[in-house]
């Protein structure tokens, strides 16, 4: 998996509820559909489709080492299906409702979850959490035909015409970066990883290819650790090697502690440091902990900045307030990833009709060419009949401000071509 969607094991939901809590406010939140009409009765029954009921099925860990922010995905999907029940009337009349299982961050867990779902609780289809333990169910799926939207964190999900998303990631990588770091000014770049993760490295490879690609010279890898780096050799090494853009695994801490010692010697941003991009970091906490020294920093994002302030995230803002106050404040990826794949779940089901199956809920939701991700995805319109052929390529560019206490987004979102995982080899090789 790619580094940017690592960051669900580094946040943390600020308020832990529990499982039993969620399921019965989603119960609760159901009035409105209960008070209106029932949906038609069709000529062939759906597994998991009533007049009055349409029943998901999440499988999530909901203990284990990723647990906390699997609630807040959790969460934001509860406020997307709470929204569309009481505001909406649910979806052709029908309730939105969903059973679960607790993989435990535990492959085979996983699966065995996944098979009682569907098998046992008869669920209509999945909304898919964005975990490794995922990718074990993932042939199953496939071989059944059943529909599942999420995020497609894994690169097992390309190709799969049973499952939806607005953002793949994959295997190769994309011209994104390195487009970014050469419209910043950046020509010559210092790369930082880290020794003791795999995914990490897995990203490193893939943003040292996007440089490459776009005619930038790495010029040095620095192999960090948060108890032995001595930030002020490293400051130095980059001042005399000449080095402009400085990116890769560079996390707000590091970057927090990096900056001040350029700063010292003369290494502006702005000035000899064209730019410096962290690939995550887009939260308030960031501000809260590091802002000052963080001045100027970019920072990539696969969601649309609130800064932006759309229709859609205004709903869902209101949204999470009303149906899911428990999770402060609700701009975090997970939350949002969570009422994205419910919201595609919705169009899904929309785009099936009014009897749907699991068959008219692929191929019309595969039909569709305009999903506008609620409005909160890179792309205003997204092509779900071609993008999950290959790895997404547009993310958002924000900045950090002068003072460090705010954010500054732009207004159009940073796109880029793929790069296939030969091409990727064959730059980072050199050849």
């Amino acid at each position: 998996m790619s580094l940017p969607r690592r960051r669900l094991h580094f946040r943390a939901v600020a308020l832990a509820i529990s499982a039993a809590g969620l399921a019965v406010g989603l119960t609760a939140c159901g009035g409105a559909a209960q008070n209106a009409s029932a949906g038609p009765n069709c000529a062939n029954t759906a597994p998991g489709v009533t007049p009055t009921k349409v029943k998901a099925g999440m499988v999530w860990s909901d203990t284990g080492p990723s647990a906390s922010s699997m609630r807040a995905f959790r969460a934001g999907a509860d406020a997307r299906f709470a929204s569309a029940n009481q505001e909406q009337g649910g979806v052709f009349g029908r309730e939105l409702t969903y059973a679960w299982r607790d993989d435990q961050a535990d492959r085979a867990l996983n699966l065995s979850g996944t098979q009682g779902l569907v098998d046992e609780e008869h669920v209509f289809g999945l909304i898919a959490m964005p975990s490794a333990s995922g990718a074990a169910s993932v042939d199953w799926l496939a071989q059944q035909k059943v529909p599942v939207v999420g995020l497609a964190s894994d690169p097992s999900w390309l190709g799969r015409a049973n499952m939806f998303s607005w953002f793949y990631l994959g295997t190769g990588s994309a011209t994104t970066w390195g487009r970014y770091i050469r419209s910043q000014g950046g020509t010559r770049a210092a790369v930082f990883a880290v020794d003791t993760s795999a995914s990490n490295n897995d990203f490193n490879e893939q943003y040292t290819a996007s440089l490459r690609a776009s005619g930038i010279e790495v010029v040095r890898t620095f192999q960090i650790s948060a108890a032995v780096t001595d930030y002020q050799t490293v400051a130095q090494q980059i001042k005399a090697d000449g080095i402009d853009a400085i990116g890769g695994v560079l996390l707000p801490a590091a970057a927090a502690r990096l900056l001040p010692e350029l700063h010292r010697i003369g290494v502006t941003l702005g000035g000899s440091l064209k730019v410096a991009l962290m690939p995550l970091g887009y939260d308030a906490g960031t501000l809260a902990s590091f802002g000052p020294s963080l001045a100027g920093v970019s920072i990539f994002t696969s969601i649309k900045p609130f800064e932006v302030n759309t229709a859609g995230q205004q709903a869902y803002l209101r949204a999470m307030n009303r149906y899911s106050p428990e999770i402060q404040p609700a701009t975090g990826d997970s939350a949002v990833d969570g009422w994205l794949s419910a919201d595609l779940f919705i169009r899904g089901l929309r785009a099936a009709g009014p009897c749907p199956t699991r068959e008219s809920f692929i191929s019309g939701l595969r039909a569709v060419k305009n999903y506008d991700g609620a409005g909160m995805t890179p792309q205003a319109n997204n092509d779900l009949s071609t993008n999950y052929q290959d790895i997404s390529v547009c993310y958002y560019a924000i900045k950090v401000g002068r003072d460090g206490t705010k954010f500054e987004a732009a207004s159009a979102s940073e796109c880029g071509a793929s790069i296939s995982p030969e091409q990727m080899d064959a730059l980072n090789q050199g050849t």
